[in-house]
C-alpha cells in the first residue's frame, strides 16, 4: 500500500438506509436504529430541514428503551453509551415509545426518573406513549424509524395516546420513580 492510497472500505447500499462505508446497526444485529441509520434514512444532513427536497418526516418507535436523540446522558451511559448528548435531533421526527420501556428499568430510579421528566417536557419533539392497553399489533414487532406514510407509522397514530395524555403518565411514572 502507498501512501497515498485510500484504505477506507467501498460504499455499499444497505437496504432501505442508503449507502454505507460500514455496518449498520441492522448488520449488527441491533433492533433499534442508531442517529447516523436514520440520517441515512432521511437522506439529510445537520443544519437541513424538512422542507428541503432531501428532507421528509421519519417516525421513530421504541420498544425498550428510550430513542437516542431524546435520550439525557445519565441514562445514555446507563445504557453503555459513552453519555454524550445528542444534539442532532431529525427536524421532522415524530417519536413513539412502548409502554415498556417505562418497565425496563435503565440505571437506578434517579436516572429514570429524570428521563421520563425530560420526554414529558419535551415541546421540540413531542413524544406519544404506545400503552399495553393497545394490544399486540403484528407491524410493532420491534423498533424502527421509517418515513412518514408506512403502514407501522399509520398503525402508531391510531393506537398511541395523545400527547397531553402521554405526558401525564411519563410524569406518573418519573414520580413512581421518585417514591421509591
Amino acid at each position: 500500500m502507498t501512501a497515498g492510497e485510500d484504505i477506507r472500505p467501498p460504499l455499499r447500499l444497505v437496504p432501505e438506509l442508503g449507502w454505507s462505508s460500514g455496518p449498520s446497526t441492522v448488520d449488527r444485529s441491533r433492533r433499534g436504529p442508531d442517529l447516523i441509520d436514520l440520517i441515512r434514512l432521511v437522506g439529510r444532513r445537520p443544519g437541513e430541514n424538512a422542507d428541503s427536497p432531501n428532507g421528509c418526516e421519519i417516525v421513530i418507535f421504541e420498544t425498550l428503551c428510550v430513542p437516542e436523540p431524546l435520550r439525557t446522558p445519565a441514562y445514555a451511559l446507563a445504557l453503555g453509551d459513552d453519555g454524550a448528548a445528542v444534539d442532532l435531533l431529525p427536524p421532522a421526527a415524530r417519536f413513539f415509545v412502548h409502554e415498556a420501556a417505562l418497565h425496563a428499568r435503565v440505571g437506578d430510579e434517579a436516572v429514570m426518573a429524570d428521563q421520563l421528566e425530560v420526554l414529558a417536557d419535551r415541546a421540540d419533539a413531542p413524544v406519544r406513549l404506545v400503552p399495553f392497553s393497545a394490544g399486540h399489533v403484528g407491524v410493532l414487532r420491534s423498533s424502527f424509524a421509517l418515513p412518514a406514510g408506512r403502514r407501522q407509522a399509520d398503525v402508531l397514530d391510531r393506537i398511541a395516546l395523545d400527547v397531553p395524555s402521554s405526558r401525564a403518565e411519563f410524569r406518573r411514572w418519573a414520580g413512581h420513580y421518585r417514591n421509591r
